[in-house]
């Protein structure tokens, strides 16, 4: 048999496999384009229902319309919306806001729900709205939609089916700056265009803020440290650390016994307690120095720090690896098993003896060294590896941004003061919201009178020095023990 000939009879015998995926697609599609008919055409019946409440005199409906018919004819005034506008109301579950749009004159406007919007990114439903879509977007406010669900899936669908120029407006409830700015931060491929409180006294609403935000050519950059690689912790961050606890500023004389009261101490004046989260797109807690899971990420964190019902994800690091097994199973936590450090780089890990708190006993503490070490050094010293170093700072402007509420707990047995410098220095920092520092000092013996460790080389006084230089440089950090 000729080639043409074998090549024809293969096609003819792929055919008919492939047949009912085609008419499976086929009818996919088909299904889809009527239910979005469906419900289209539910949703201008509803507004007919509406239409008609309305002419009847419904006071409820007459109130509603007539409130969402004010906050559009002064954005209209104002030149955000206009009579030839293509407009889509999101979380439109009353239809009202849609009906006002409609009395006002602008005659193409939609209404969906949240969830199906933003369904439409993951194929689970036929999207009848393409990119670039719609000149004016509404969410309005919702007291059952929770904005920290599902963010960044929200957003991008409104910055996809928004037109560049095109405005978006939401009205929240905001009580505070640091919420204010939270929200806003969110919105990357927008610029902030008005920002006002808004009051309609014959609703008993919560205190709203209309956002206006204008879609923008790109977006900003992830984590949006200044091209310096330097930060600014602004003012509404820096007036929160005025509520934190005051340092200890007299140094313990029975240091072991002080041991823990940094994670149990009813005086801590928690961030998560002053602020609202809703706002923030992931909720993350870095322990460094995590040791055993009930070290601290088990015992204090997941116990007694307040999250508002969040979910935090958990990255856990610790070089010691006779730790690593605690955390085999652990759901909701990543062990990092690094040293954090100021560069990435191979590092000794020395495992040498403390006195602990009966005086006569030594514990087992781990720390790096990236020095040479001297012979009075090794005394105490019990095993040494090689262990990887993590650049810290590097991590932090990589993994997280400015949207992201980061806490973090600093254990790393006096390597913190050249951790904090760089930092500090890079910028990383400001991407740290709440962080739980224990600095290392050379602490009385208890078994011998008089006496002090002669481990970490750095009096309690420099301590001090470090957290209040970090408090004024805008840091919200406790005093950890």
């Amino acid at each position: 048999m000729d080639p043409f000939r074998r090549r024809l009879n293969s096609r003819k015998a792929i055919f008919p496999q492939v047949l009912p995926y085609f008419i499976l697609i086929f009818i996919i599609l088909v299904l889809a384009i009527i239910k979005d008919g469906l419900h289209n055409q539910k949703f201008n019946s509803h507004l007919s229902k509406l239409e008609n409440q309305s002419s009847a005199g419904s006071s409820h409906l007459t109130k509603a319309v007539h409130y969402y018919n004010t906050v559009f004819q002064r954005l209209m005034a104002e030149g955000f919306l206009l009579p030839s506008s293509k407009a889509l109301c999101i979380e439109s579950i009353s239809g009202h806001d849609v009906m006002a749009l409609r009395n006002i004159g602008v005659i193409d406007a939609f209404g969906i729900s949240e969830a199906a919007l933003r369904a439409s990114e993951h194929g689970l439903n036929h999207d009848p709205f393409h990119n670039n879509t719609f000149d004016f977007e509404f969410f309005g406010y919702s007291s059952w939609f929770d904005w920290s669900v599902h963010p960044s899936e929200t957003i991008a669908q409104i910055c996809r089916t928004l037109k560049v120029g095109g405005y978006l407006v939401v009205h929240i409830a905001v009580n505070d700056e640091y919420t204010y700015n939270s929200f806003i931060n969110l919105f990357t491929c927008f610029t902030l265009k008005a920002s006002r409180d808004i009051k309609f006294k014959e609703f008993a609403l919560p205190s709203l803020h209309e956002f206006v935000l204008k879609k923008a050519n790109k977006h900003s950059s992830p984590s949006q440290l200044e091209s310096s690689d330097k930060c600014k912790v602004p003012k509404y961050k820096r007036d929160l650390i005025d509520d934190l606890e005051p340092l200890v500023m007299e140094e313990p004389q029975d240091s072991w016994s002080w041991d823990g009261l940094g994670k149990n101490a009813d005086g801590i004046q928690y961030l998560s307690s002053m602020v609202d989260l809703r706002y923030k797109e992931r909720h993350i807690y870095v322990d460094l120095g995590a040791r055993n899971y009930d070290s601290s990420i088990g015992s204090w964190f997941e116990k007694q720090y307040p999250k508002q019902n969040k979910t935090f994800e958990v990255y856990a690091f610790e070089a010691d690896k006779s730790f690593y097994g605690e955390y085999e199973g652990k759901k909701g936590v990543k062990l990092m098993p690094y040293a954090a450090w100021v560069r990435n780089e191979t590092l000794s890990f020395e495992i040498d003896r403390e006195p602990d708190n009966v005086g006569l006993q030594w514990a087992e503490m781990g720390r790096i060294q990236p020095k040479q070490l001297s012979t009075e050094d090794r005394e105490n010293i019990d095993k040494v590896y090689k262990v990887e170093a993590l650049d810290l700072a590097d991590w932090l402007i990589r993994t997280f941004s400015k949207r992201d509420f980061v806490v973090m707990k600093m254990d790393i047995e006096g390597s913190e003061f050249d951790l904090m410098n760089r930092l500090v220095e890079s910028g990383a920092f400001c991407l740290i919201d709440e962080l739980f520092l224990e600095c290392h000092y050379d602490r009385w013996i208890k078994c011998c009178s008089g006496e002090k460790t002669n481990r970490h080389k750095r009096s309690y006084a420099q301590c001090m020095n470090l957290y209040a230089k970090l408090r004024k440089d805008g840091c919200f950090v406790h005093q950890w023990w």
